[in-house]
C-alpha cells in the first residue's frame, strides 16, 4: 500500500478500530525500521558464526597480549617477511636517529647532552647511544605490543656524564595477574598497572627478572615500581586503553596460512622434481625393465637418462603426471599485499621485489607509507620516549649543577628522495615562487633552519676568505654555472632601446620553459629593461 494511502487509511480506522489501528502503525513502524538497520548488525545466516563482544578495551585485548607477542616473536624468528617488516618499521621511523637540540639553545646543555645521548653512557646494558635505543623502542613495540623504559640512577664516581642511564625491558615484565583489585585510596589496578582514584599511572607490578628466562629461578613475586621512574611505551588504538598488544596482530593467521601453503608447495616443487612410472605385467614373463639395481628392492626398475626402451609384450607402462605449481605466485602477492597493508608497510619493502612498479604508484606508495611514520614518530616515540628521556636527563642535570634546558627541539631523520633531481627543482621552485619559505623546506627535509643557515653562513664566509667560488654558490654564480657580477654591470652600464627590447622580448618568448639558459635570459632582461621588457 502507497504511503500517503496507508495514512489516509490509518485515520479513517482510528476512531472505528483504535487498538486495530494502533498495531497497524506499530508493525508499519517495526517493518520500516528492519528494513533500514545496518547488515552487520543483522542477525541472520550470513553472520551466524561472528562473534563479537562489547568488552572494553582492556578486557578485549590485555588477558590476550602475552599469547599473541609469544606467537608474533616465533613469526619473526622464523618468517623472513616478518623481520623485513619490522627492520622497515625500525629503519624508517628511527633511521640514523632523533635528534634533540635545546629550545632554547644552550650551548653548555648541548655539550654534555652529546657527551651523553650520542654515546654508550645512556645506556644501561652498555650497548648503544640514544639513536640505538630509540630504534629498540619502536621495533619492541612493533613485535611485542608495548615495551617498558626504566630510568637507573647512578653515582657520580661511576664517571658518566649524568648520573643517569636507561634500560629497556620487554613487556614480559609486567604482572599481568595483579588485575581487578580496589585500593584504600580510591585507587585500581588493572592488569599489572596502577592507578589513583582520578586515574592517573602511579605504579607499575614488575617482575624483578624476566619470566621467561632460564638461568634464574622465577620467584613470581612482583614489585611496586613508580610511574615516574618508567616509561610504558604502546600504540593507543582504543580510548581507556591500558595495555597494548602486538602490531602484527591482524595477520598472525594470514602468515600462519601463507607458511603452510609455502611448505605444500615446497612439497610439490619435491614431487615435481620425482619422475615417477608405474608398469604393470599383465602375464608375468616380461623381463625386468631397464637395468636392475642390486642394492634397491629388486622390484624397483631404474631408468637411465635419455634411454629408449622398448616394452615387451604384456608389459603397461603409466607415468604419473607432476602435480602443478602454478598459482604459487598469484597467492604469494594477494598475501603478501594483505600482509604489508595490515602492518603499514608496503608490499616492496616487505618482500624486497620491486618489479613491475611504474615511478607513480612507487611514489603513491611511500607517501602512504610515511604519513605511517610520521605517526610513530610524533604520536609515539617523541612524546612516549624522548620528551620523558629528556626530562629525566635534565633533572639528573640539576643534580650535578650542569645547565638544564627545560624543552627540547627534535628533529627527525628526513624522508629518502625517489628521484632527487626532481624533487629538488620543486623545493626551489616552491621556494622561488612564495608557495612555501626556505625554512620550511629546510624542516621538511628533516633539518634545524637555523643551524643549517649558520652553517652555511660560516662556509661562504670560509670560501671568500679563500677566494674560491663553486659552481654551487647561488650569490656569484648562475645555474649553469655562468659568472652573473661582470655581465650584469655590463648590461646595466649600457642603455638600450625600445627597438633592443623588441627583439629581446621576442627571443625570450621562444625560450622553452625548461631552456638551461631561461634564469640567465630572465636576468639580463631585468638588468637592461627593467620593468618595460614585460
Amino acid at each position: 500500500m502507497p504511503p500517503k494511502l496507508g495514512h489516509w487509511f490509518d485515520r479513517a480506522t482510528a476512531i472505528p478500530a483504535p487498538i486495530w489501528t494502533l498495531r497497524r502503525q506499530r508493525a508499519r513502524v517495526a517493518l520500516d525500521l528492519l528494513q533500514r538497520n545496518y547488515e552487520g548488525a543483522s542477525i541472520s545466516r550470513r553472520t551466524s558464526g561472528w562473534r563479537h563482544t562489547t568488552s572494553d578495551a582492556n578486557a578485549s585485548t590485555a588477558p590476550y597480549v602475552g599469547r599473541l607477542r609469544d606467537v608474533a616473536r616465533d613469526l619473526v624468528r622464523n618468517n623472513p617477511y616478518a623481520e623485513s617488516i619490522l627492520s622497515t618499521i625500525a629503519d624508517h621511523t628511527v633511521g640514523l636517529g632523533i635528534v634533540a637540540k635545546p629550545k632554547p639553545d644552550n650551548p653548555g646543555v648541548a655539550a654534555w647532552w652529546n657527551a651523553w645521548a650520542n654515546t654508550t653512557a645512556c645506556d644501561a646494558d652498555g650497548r648503544h647511544d640514544l639513536a640505538g635505543l630509540e630504534k629498540l623502542f619502536i621495533r619492541t613495540v612493533a613485535e611485542s605490543g608495548e615495551v617498558l623504559v626504566r630510568r637507573r640512577w647512578r653515582r657520580p664516581e661511576d664517571g658518566l656524564p649524568i648520573p643517569l642511564q636507561i634500560q629497556i625491558l620487554e613487556p614480559d615484565y609486567i604482572d599481568t595477574t595483579k588485575h581487578g583489585l580496589t585500593l584504600p585510596n580510591g585507587g585500581r589496578i588493572i592488569y599489572g598497572v596502577e592507578f589513583d582514584a582520578i586515574g592517573r599511572r602511579v605504579a607499575y607490578w614488575l617482575f624483578p627478572e624476566h619470566p621467561g628466562n632460564g638461568a634464574f629461578s622465577f620467584s613470581g613475586q612482583s614489585v611496586r615500581v613508580p610511574a615516574d621512574g618508567v616509561i610504558h611505551g604502546f600504540k593507543t588504538s582504543r580510548a581507556g586503553a591500558v595495555r597494548g598488544a602486538s602490531w602484527l596482530a591482524p595477520v598472525l593467521l594470514r602468515f600462519k596460512d601463507f607458511d603452510e601453503f609455502e611448505d605444500a608447495t615446497l612439497m610439490k616443487q619435491k614431487i615435481a622434481a620425482c619422475l615417477a612410472v608405474i608398469t604393470s605385467d599383465i602375464d608375468g614373463t616380461s623381463p625386468a625393465l631397464g637395468t636392475a639395481d642390486p642394492s634397491v628392492d629388486p622390484q624397483t626398475d631404474r631408468i637411465s637418462p635419455g634411454a629408449i626402451i622398448n616394452a615387451p609384450p604384456g608389459r603397461t607402462i603409466e607415468v604419473i603426471q607432476p602435480p602443478s605449481v602454478r598459482d604459487y605466485s598469484d597467492y604469494t602477492k594477494t598475501s603478501l599485499r594483505a600482509i604489508a597493508t595490515g602492518t603499514r608497510v608496503t608490499y616492496e619493502d616487505t618482500t624486497g621485489d620491486y618489479t613491475e612498479l611504474p615511478f607513480s604508484a612507487a611514489r603513491m606508495s611511500r607517501l602512504r607509507h610515511w604519513a605511517s611514520v610520521d605517526d610513530w614518530r610524533w604520536r609515539l616515540m617523541i612524546p612516549q620516549l624522548c620528551d620523558p628521556v629528556w626530562k629525566w636527563a635534565m633533572e639528573a642535570a640539576a643534580i650535578m649543577s650542569l645547565p638544564t634546558s627545560p624543552a627540547a627541539q627534535w628533529t627527525a631523520p628526513p624522508p629518502p628522495m625517489i628521484e632527487p633531481d626532481k624533487e629538488g627543482l620543486a623545493y626551489q621552485r616552491n621556494v622561488r615562487s612564495g608557495i612555501m619559505t626556505l625554512s620550511e623546506a629546510i624542516r621538511e627535509r628533516g633539518y634545524d633552519p637555523d643551524e643549517l643557515l649558520a652553517e652555511m653562513a660560516a662556509d661562504n664566509k670560509k670560501l671568500d676568505a679563500l677566494k674560491i667560488v663553486l659552481d654551487s654558490d647561488p650569490r656569484k654564480m648562475t645555474q649553469v654555472g655562468q659568472s652573473q657580477a661582470p655581465d650584469t654591470k655590463a648590461a646595466v652600464a649600457t642603455p638600450a632601446s625600445d627597438d633592443d627590447m623588441g627583439r629581446f622580448a621576442d627571443l625570450f618568448a621562444r625560450l622553452p620553459d625548461e631552456s638551461p639558459v631561461l634564469d640567465r635570459a630572465v636576468a639580463v632582461l631585468n638588468a637592461m629593461f627593467g620593468e618595460r621588457w614585460r
